[in-house]
């Protein structure tokens, strides 16, 4: 299936095994690496350097955004729900021009910066996580959510702003990932 908004062949990287929707947009391909096994659905927008490593996906209706200096990052086994609005680029709105079209002296706050979703990071569906902001290994939030600061390793947060409501199974979820490892590599 060809895409109907870039050339393929002008992302940064893409590995094997990657299936990214007909529907897809991805304005700066050229600053986006794909890993191995990695499926973007359909109507995603992504608009920044973008570095999505093996086994990660990112479902429908994301949006991925912040410009050509922001920089977003999602590692392996890391899901985006979806609707997902991952912001590496926001605006106070109180003291700017808010348009892509005009030079940063004229943002006023602007804040533009990177999104890191360390190793089995998820973001529940309509959730949106602004600049700056890193989830440490096993975060996630869900649904609803906003994250506007770092959330810490093997816990779930939800709310507005997300806040800590609970713990994540790591021993469960590491043992899944070695047997599922081990299954693709001996199977």
């Amino acid at each position: 299936m060809e895409n109907i908004f870039f050339d393929l062949s002008a992302l940064k990287k893409c590995g094997k095994n990657v299936i990214i929707g007909k529907t897809v947009r991805i304005r700066y391909p050229e600053l986006v690496e794909i890993g191995d096994n990695v499926i973007i659905d359909d109507f995603t927008y992504i608009s920044t350097a973008l570095k999505l490593h093996s086994f990660v996906h990112v479902s429908s209706g994301c949006k991925i955004i912040g410009g050509k200096n922001s920089y977003v990052e999602m590692m392996e086994f890391s899901t985006l729900a979806p609707n997902v609005v991952l912001s590496a680029g926001s605006d106070d709105y109180i003291g700017g021009i808010a348009t892509p079209l005009v030079p940063m002296e004229y943002k006023g706050n602007a804040k533009i910066g990177n999104i890191i979703l360390k190793k089995h990071c998820i973001v529940g569906a309509g959730s949106v996580v602004l600049p700056n902001v890193t989830f440490e290994e096993g975060a996630c939030i869900g649904a609803l959510s906003l994250a506007n600061k770092n959330l810490e390793s093997w816990n779930l947060y939800a709310g507005i702003p997300a806040r800590k409501i609970n713990k994540r199974l790591k021993e469960n979820i590491i043992k899944y990932e070695t047997d599922f490892l081990n299954s693709n590599i001996n199977g």
